[in-house]
């Protein structure tokens, strides 16, 4: 009886471990930071994931990044290079289950470019170029009005660009308009979803 006791404690610290292990694994992240002032450019080559970018403080970067475990974490190598008013982010991530949440000035000239996946973007002023292959783009623009010149298309799937009064999917769907702004944004979805709104 008191081996049969003794072997369910044993079972139950075992099984403790492990539930604390996985939990350990479902939460691997690791993230980086840089000193970067507001006003430059920002260009972005993105591995497939899930991506959050965001305006944050005037003096920085910040990234944070997780996979399902941290096997997984271990293959990831996500860098930012800075010289002078230009920046440079690059992800090489797990195929699946990759999150990134990126932190830039709110005031930055962003160049993005992702293979697969989601983008959400929002609280940035500036000029935007975003294409992605395959996947959705969530785009707040803030306020229509600050940009002068707008381009954005879909080949395959659904256009909805609140911001600018715009609904459309089918094949090949695009428009264009002109503002009395100083910013441009470009916008390209190959296969996929895209939303742009606007907060103001």
């Amino acid at each position: 009886m008191r081996v049969l006791a003794a072997t369910v404690i044993v079972l139950a610290v075992c099984l403790t471990v492990a539930g604390f292990q996985v939990a350990h694994q479902d939460r691997a992240s690791d993230s980086l930071e840089r000193t970067f002032a507001a006003g430059g450019r920002i260009t972005m080559d993105l591995s497939a994931g899930e991506y959050r970018i965001e305006g944050g403080r005037a003096d920085r970067l910040k990234i944070d990044w997780s996979a399902r475990d941290a096997r997984r974490l271990r293959k990831a190598d996500v860098r930012a290079e800075i010289q002078g008013t230009e920046a440079r982010i690059t992800t090489d991530g797990p195929s699946n289950h990759f999150r990134v949440a990126i932190e830039v000035p709110s005031r930055s000239n962003l160049y993005i470019r992702l293979t697969a996946g989601e983008l959400a973007l929002r609280g940035i002023e500036g000029d935007k170029d975003v294409e992605l292959h395959a996947g959705e783009l969530d785009l707040d623009v803030g306020r229509a009005e600050d940009y002068g010149a707008v381009d954005a298309g879909v080949w395959a799937g659904e256009l909805q660009a609140s911001a600018y009064r715009i609904s459309k999917e089918g094949l090949f769907r695009s428009f264009e308009w002109r503002g009395p702004g100083k910013y441009r944004l470009h916008a390209h979805l190959k296969a996929g979803e895209m939303r742009l709104t606007s907060s103001r």
